[in-house]
């Protein structure tokens, strides 16, 4: 990597870089990598009066008792969404039982919140069929929903 010039180190947005070292989600080395910055770089922003104070302030609040629920949920999702393209891979691993790949196809159905679109019981009404019989007023309706549909796909062995 090259070193930035001053004007180009000027233009790294601090707050998130800031913002993402207060979280200690990932190591430095991992946010460093990810905002193109070097050692040199890097070297630079930490001396910088401001970003230190954003750092201080924002580690302050990631760590503040109020914000227990929230650093739980965020860390749980970070750590989820860099395992998703293993699990998405995984799915077409024939070597894996097809009722677990079955699973992960469903849990991926939830966490992506496309799954109320095929579960009874959600908000969601993706199947429904209305029948006016006859003529007569009121016309007589019958109504069909489906209410719970799963492939029976045996497995392979």
């Amino acid at each position: 990597m090259t070193t930035a010039t001053p004007d180009e180190v000027f233009a790294i947005d601090l707050a998130q870089l800031a913002r993402e070292i207060a979280m200690d989600i990932f190591p430095v080395a991992d946010v460093l990598k990810l905002h193109q910055l070097s050692d040199e770089d890097w070297q630079q922003i930490q001396e910088n009066p401001r970003f230190k104070a954003m750092v201080e302030q924002m580690v302050r609040e990631w760590n503040s008792a109020a914000s227990t629920r929230e650093r739980v949920k965020i860390k749980a999702a970070t750590g989820l969404e860099s395992k998703l393209e293993i699990l998405i891979t995984s799915l077409s691993d024939e070597q894996i039982p097809y009722t677990q790949r079955i699973e992960g196809a469903k849990f991926l159905a939830r966490i992506g919140e496309i799954e109320g679109n095929f579960q009874a019981g959600g908000n969601a009404n993706p199947f429904s069929i209305s029948i006016n019989i006859g003529t007569s007023m009121p016309p007589i309706l019958a109504q069909a929903r489906v209410i719970d549909a799963h492939p029976v796909i045996p497995e392979t062995e």
